[in-house]
């Protein structure tokens, strides 16, 4: 199998890849967002947040679309809280607290009835 890369762009800590091409596929643009971050944010779709404080609110996007996705990564500490900004997670109306140090999870944006899926 053939990977092609034809333009990669590097800003800061983001990456964006042009027209990648693996077998009979392409992708014409995949945009990768990596924050670290001690304060309370919102994230973007297809953005990696390493949160490094305690008691932080992570927020998922606003209006999220099937196949959106977010990964959030805590340090050494069980009390991180990822908003659900509207949508539902794991088909529940509330937000989730990440109560496992040191863990990365990967949200996937499903549908208005599950919402955001934990991975």
């Amino acid at each position: 199998m053939a990977i092609k890369i034809s333009g990669t762009t590097v800003v800061g800590d983001s990456r964006s890849l042009e027209n990648v091409s693996i077998g009979a596929s392409t992708i014409t643009t995949l945009t990768s967002g990596i924050s670290t971050t001690s304060t309370a944010k919102t994230l973007v779709n297809r953005e990696f947040c390493e949160v490094t404080d305690s008691g932080q609110t992570i927020t998922l996007p606003a209006s999220p679309t099937v196949g959106h996705e977010v990964n959030v990564a805590i340090g050494n500490f069980t009390d991180t809280v990822v908003g659900r900004n509207g949508s539902k997670i794991m088909s529940l109306a509330e937000d989730i607290t990440l109560d496992v140090a040191y863990k990365n999870v990967r949200f996937v944006y499903v549908n208005a009835t599950v919402g955001w899926r934990i991975d």
